[in-house]
């Protein structure tokens, strides 16, 4: 076992998540409550292939999570663990107690007039679930509980805080299930808010093998065009436009506060240590698989600086 993972056999066993294409299972930590969501956690196991060949699915997320929390940007909490012999990854759960918690999809279908579709299929985007859409829907929640440095921003401008993160780490599967939203339990509670960024695994090249990395990292051209391949392919009317540009356009429907905070946000992108974030976390992952990520953050964080500095 690597040195920063868990060992989470004997956690409880609380529910099995029905929402994905793997079999996920939420866990309860020692000392936690069945009852509070703030110590439940979501063991994802990696994906491991007939022919023996693993993807690290765990370790980007878990990396993504290291990422958003340098940056400053609302997301799940991520541990490497095992659990009964099996390699994985915990995302802590993002909703508070005091709070309810629903998919984009029933956030839009609730405050829109949208046929929306949903998307059944990996790769694909749903009908209605457009930039657009989500901006109106999100005119009506706040940011995240604890989003200090987001503050005085609106939902939406958080939300294009998500998509500048995906941009950077290559995440193409943003659909209308992998973002949420809380609605307070009580009018006298908090305002109802966009719910912390999580289920960010599909990213840094995760299903590549080692060969493959190698060969991209041996050709700066095949590197460059791999990070291109990041596509929005969840957003309906963009599935071919580039994450880059994708996010880019999103600020331009910010507040002049979140304009602000994006700005802030490239910044702290351009001096960002990606190799010693990337370094803080083992998981037993090749070297090509640690290199290639570096490279990849490098080229998407310089593509962020041009587009949205532009």
């Amino acid at each position: 076992m690597s040195q920063d993972r868990v060992d989470v056999t004997t956690w409880e066993r609380l529910r099995v998540e029905p929402r994905g294409a793997s079999e996920k299972v939420w866990l309860c930590e020692p000392g936690g409550s069945s009852t509070r969501p703030d110590g439940h956690w979501l063991f994802k196991p990696a994906t491991v292939h007939a022919n023996g060949t693993r993807q690290v699915g765990d370790w980007t997320e878990a990396v993504a999570a290291d990422i958003a929390a340098h940056l400053a940007i609302p997301a799940a909490q991520a541990q490497l663990v095992v659990r009964d012999g099996a390699q994985g990854v915990l995302s802590r759960n993002v909703r508070p107690a005091e709070y309810d918690m629903e998919s984009g999809r029933l956030a839009m279908l609730d405050r829109i007039s949208v046929a929306l579709r949903d998307s059944a299929r990996d790769g694909t985007a749903s009908i209605g679930h457009s930039l657009a859409n989500i901006r109106l829907t999100l005119d009506a929640y706040g940011p995240p509980p604890g989003a200090s440095s987001w503050s005085v921003c609106s939902g939406y401008d958080v939300f294009v805080g998500y998509l500048v993160l995906d941009a950077l780490i290559g995440n193409r599967d943003r659909h209308e299930q992998n973002w949420s939203v809380l609605r307070a339990r009580s009018s006298r509670g908090p305002a109802d808010s966009l719910a912390p960024a999580y289920d960010m695994e599909a990213s840094l090249g995760f299903q590549l093998t080692d060969e493959a990395k190698r060969s991209r990292l041996a050709n700066a051209d095949s590197l460059a065009a791999f990070a291109r391949k990041g596509l929005a392919q969840r957003f309906d009317g963009d599935r071919k436009v580039t994450l880059v540009d994708f996010a880019a356009r999103a600020v331009e429907d910010c507040t002049s506060e979140g304009v602000r905070r994006i700005a802030t946000l490239v910044e702290e992108i351009a001096t960002t240590d990606f190799e010693a974030l990337l370094a803080n976390r083992d998981g037993g992952v090749s070297e090509a698989t640690r290199m290639f990520a570096g490279a990849v953050l490098m080229i998407n964080g310089r593509r962020i600086q041009d587009a949205i500095r532009a």
